[in-house]
């Protein structure tokens, strides 16, 4: 029997980049999936549920298929529309968690675009006006 030294970790190393070659490999989708895959296996721990195993395993099964896949434009579009909400998400987040933390401001939302428009935090009824359509807010600031 052989004994796994440098050497033939090295040979396993080269064998596995050479299969992963043209393959779509690890990306950000795969890696929520397997989060996401992770977190069902802990709850199924608990609950011992059949349908949560299932989907579990079938989640599994499509990331590894994503991950080794040849076609790599069409795991490239599936990575690209999980980027875009996934950016939605983190950017109410992260605007949510500054509207929490900014004491000297007070943030309201534009009427007719939706904008959020940060004032400063001085008491009473104060008119605004939108920076991006030009409307004229009446706002009142406790």
């Amino acid at each position: 029997m052989k004994k796994f030294n440098a050497v033939n970790a090295e040979k396993l190393r080269r064998k596995f980049i050479a299969f992963m070659d043209g393959r779509n490999g690890p990306d950000a989708l795969y890696k929520a999936s397997i989060i996401i895959y992770m977190s069902m296996a802990v709850l199924n721990l608990f609950l011992r549920s059949t349908i949560i195993g299932i989907l579990m395993w079938a989640l599994f099964f499509w990331s590894m298929f994503r991950c080794f896949s040849k076609n790599v434009y069409k795991r490239g579009v599936e990575n690209r529309v999980w980027l875009d909400i996934e950016g939605r998400f983190r950017k109410k987040f992260s605007m949510t968690k500054t509207m929490l933390t900014d004491k000297e401001h007070s943030y309201k939302k534009c009427r007719s675009c939706k904008t959020v428009l940060r004032l400063p935090r001085r008491s009473g009824t104060h008119t605004a006006v939108c920076p991006k359509c030009g409307e004229k807010l009446t706002v009142k600031i406790r």
